[in-house]
């Protein structure tokens, strides 16, 4: 019985998402498979959340030049957050080239996501326009001025539900197919934008354990 209704919540929620995009122009395609079901999901806890955006609002300031690598990587090991640091994201503390910060600071949508996700913001916006970090209210971000990173990580942090956050999931894996398909053929996508949604796409299968892929493998199979 259970798996019945399973079945029909996943359903509910491809149909769902294809209503969406339907609504807003952008192209379907019926036979992309639903993701995984709520009893099949494990999402990441509220302090794994809180750890991994602090050390990417921490990488975010360099990708904008806001501090310098070294005083970054002072301030990841004070926090005891070294360890949460990648080795890709090393990488680029190490040797942060233009073209990396380039790279970078597009992750400033993933960590408005994580942010999401941790109800510091109140929505995930249409993915046509860059979010602003700046419009995040500075209680609820996780570095800045003489704040301690610590507090935030360890404070009482409420996460959306599995269904919002799988329901996200859903939408961005078929915005992500859409923005794979508009580039193969030649398209140009003109209603959303395929970076944003390829970071925000990223960002939702780390939050629900996609294939238990850690930060840097995450992998957006459309």
């Amino acid at each position: 019985m259970l798996h019945i209704s399973t079945e029909k919540d996943n359903l509910s929620r491809k149909e769902k998402s294809e209503e969406i995009l339907k609504r807003e122009g952008v192209k379907i395609n019926f036979n992309l498979p639903h993701i995984e079901t709520e009893e099949e999901t494990t999402l990441r806890t509220s302090k794994e959340i809180a750890r991994r955006v602090t050390v990417l609002a921490v990488t975010n300031l360099i990708a904008f030049d806001s501090i310098d690598p070294e005083e970054a990587i002072d301030y990841l090991k004070d926090g005891n957050l070294w360890d949460d640091v990648t080795p890709l994201e090393k990488d680029f503390l190490h040797d942060p080239t233009e073209d990396k910060k380039s790279q970078e600071s597009w992750k400033c949508e993933c960590i408005w996501v994580l942010l999401w996700a941790l109800k510091k913001v109140d929505t995930l916006p249409f993915p046509n326009e860059l979010c602003d970090l700046n419009d995040v209210s500075s209680e609820n971000y996780p570095v800045g001025g003489d704040s301690d990173p610590n507090d935030f990580i360890n404070a009482a942090h409420e996460v959306r539900s599995k269904s919002e956050i799988l329901d996200a999931a859903d939408l961005y894996y078929r915005y992500d197919w859409a923005c794979v398909d508009a580039r193969i053929n030649n398209r140009e996508m003109e209603t959303i934008d395929p970076g944003i949604v390829y970071e925000r796409h990223y960002a939702l299968n780390w939050l629900i354990t996609y294939m238990n892929q850690e930060w840097d493998d995450v992998s957006c199979d459309t």
